[in-house]
């Protein structure tokens, strides 16, 4: 084998053998993966192993950025955003589209104006350093976001629902910045741009044609077959490669809008996954590349600037989306929590920061020092979420004392305002936290014999309830501020529908200590959750897994003992009728 393949052969087992063991570590530390292969790349790469000198079969031990590893970094990129755009729903954009637009051009203009406004004062970079560096800091991380709300079931809350209106518009962009910065040095010639307009144009439109005559039938077609499947879904990320190549655009551009000509599809997701394993490959080299590149001139880079880059993507940014989100209507628990949530740099600011890196190596240090500066962002993502609700407690505490006028203008809750309807007397009336199918349907059986409010996270859910009549509120159990609306002293029981024990608890323990002769009905998915809300004080808590298992091994028992399956399915007809009736209603509340 030549020397050549070998060192390739040997780079990308390097590469992937410390991506595996630094992603262990980054699990045991619960840190993002993308953390630990930016390790990875350091320890891979100059700075380490390349720094020993050592070799086997004539073969340099340590990874360069050889022309072979950077085309495999960039389909890397490619397929990265070729996963992003099938995941893109466009629809999503509908309900906070204005906020979502609006919101996000002003954020990320703000946030390049704050770079630029201190580099003449710090005057250290040029025009075209401070444009790359304010559109890097700007844009914040879809992936880190998304995986944090979908594993707390936040996903389709009202601060979820507006992160991912601001994360599908940030993306948007971010795809409009790769593709116009190519060639920076002509970016206000109007010769230069209307030439890239129309490319970006007739590129969506065959993305369009295709979406529209050609893929539903081709893929429908594919689906029969997992192979063809798999072949299928990697030839149409080549097919809109080489389309962008062919125009002169960014093939990560082209990438992107081929997944958007899937996301549409109802065998999106299928796709999606057959090629994740290729994606999750060729990114895994992007970002171990770029840990590669990191050198030591970052420990010489300016401290006022460093400094600045800090306060930007921690103190300013989150400052600039918490304003917009406040003067939009929706209070401040919910700006606080979009606010520190998206306060962290995105993976397109990698990809932004690969693309300009000649221009950013021009100041000794810069490059190596952005890309730290946004994998710790995205290290310190999971720490900021988890402590919003003290930093909220802490702030509150001090607009109460210094800013009372301001905590209570309407004009900051307009929006909030819009997901309550309560009627002027609450008297003997229950209280049901969770309006999913546990919370609905108890609600529709006592609603006949008392009054009843119903309090759930889902703006959708709110909505539809007020739409239909019932009384509604829009918040979590575990907010101090709601329970005060709820007239508890007056009330006749508390029901906790919601499937999360932990903030039930705080809820709990103020009944207990305000009226503790109020009663409380809690549900628990597992029994450690069940035997902490009896400790808390609940009254009765039911575990619908017990329940329904119980019920489960009972009809199996009756039908191994007796042999008659008739006599378990006697009710069947019925009960398919009462599912029909229920699967009519979620999708009237998806399309509400």
């Amino acid at each position: 084998m030549a020397i050549g393949s070998l060192t390739l052969l040997f780079d990308l087992g390097l590469i992937l053998i410390a991506a595996t063991l630094f992603n262990f570590l980054a699990k045991l530390l619960r840190q993002p993966p993308l953390l630990a292969y930016i390790a990875a790349g350091l320890f891979v790469g100059p700075l380490f192993l390349g720094a020993m000198h050592l070799s086997a079969l004539g073969v340099p031990i340590g990874v360069t950025t050889s022309e072979e590893i950077m085309l495999l970094s960039e389909l890397g990129v490619a397929f990265l955003l070729f996963s992003i755009g099938i995941e893109t729903d466009l629809r999503k954009l509908l309900e906070f589209g204005k906020l979502a637009t609006i919101g996000t051009a002003l954020q990320i203009s703000l946030t390049a104006l704050v770079v630029f406004a201190l580099n003449s004062f710090l005057k250290i970079l040029n025009f075209e350093q401070s444009l790359y560096l304010g559109l890097i800091l700007a844009f914040s991380s879809t992936t880190i976001v998304v995986k944090l709300l979908s594993d707390s079931r936040q996903i389709n809350t009202l601060h979820g629902r507006i992160m991912i209106g601001f994360l599908l518009m940030q993306d948007i962009l971010a795809i409009l910045c790769l593709s116009l910065l190519q060639n920076i040095g002509s970016l206000f010639s109007f010769s230069s741009i209307a030439p890239l307009f129309l490319q970006v144009v007739a590129i969506l439109a065959i993305a369009f044609a295709l979406n529209r005559f050609i893929y539903p039938k081709l893929f429908s077609f594919a689906t029969q077959s997992e192979e063809l499947l798999f072949l299928s879904a990697m030839s149409s990320v080549f097919v809109f490669i080489f389309l962008s190549y062919a125009m002169g655009l960014s093939i990560s551009v082209g990438a992107f809008i081929g997944g958007v000509a899937l996301s549409t599809l109802p065998y999106s997701m299928e796709v999606l996954q057959k090629v994740r394993g290729v994606r999750d490959f060729l990114a895994t080299i992007f970002f171990v590349t770029l840990g590669i590149q990191i050198t030591p001139t970052f420990m010489s880079f300016p401290a006022g600037l460093a400094l600045a880059i800090l306060a930007i993507v921690f103190v300013f940014k989150p400052l600039i989306i918490y304003a917009i989100t406040l003067l939009a209507g929706y209070g401040g628990r919910v700006s606080l929590s979009v606010a520190l949530a998206l306060a962290q740099v995105s993976e397109f600011s990698f990809i932004l920061a690969s693309q300009g890196s000649a221009i950013l190596q021009a100041t000794p240090g810069l490059y190596s020092f952005l890309i730290l500066v946004i994998a710790l962002s995205m290290a310190m993502t999971p720490y900021l979420v988890n402590y919003t609700p003290a930093i909220y407690a802490n702030l509150d505490r001090l607009v109460c004392r210094y800013a009372k006028p301001l905590k209570n203008a309407k004009i900051l809750h307009r929006s909030l305002n819009l997901l309550e309807s309560l009627p002027a007397q609450l008297n003997d009336h229950v209280i049901i936290f969770g309006g999913g199918t546990v919370g609905q349907s108890i609600a529709a059986t006592i609603r006949e014999e008392s009054q009843v409010v119903v309090i759930d996270c889902d703006p959708k859910v709110v909505s539809y309830n007020i739409e239909h009549g019932t009384n509604t509120l829009y918040g979590s159990v575990d907010n101090p501020e709601l329970w005060k609306k709820l007239n508890m002293e007056r009330s006749k029981a508390i029901i906790l529908a919601v499937p999360f024990a932990k903030p039930c608890l705080s809820l709990i323990k103020y009944v207990k200590k305000s009226r503790p002769q109020l009663v409380v009905f809690a549900r628990a998915h597992y029994f450690h959750d069940a035997l902490a809300l009896y400790e808390a004080g609940a009254d009765y808590v039911v575990m619908p897994q017990v329940v329904g298992s119980n019920l489960f091994v009972r009809k199996v028992m009756q039908y191994m003992q007796t042999g008659n399956i008739e006599e378990i399915s006697n009710y069947k007809p019925e009960f398919m009728q009462y599912l029909r009736e229920k699967v009519s209603d979620e999708e009237k509340l998806r399309r509400f």
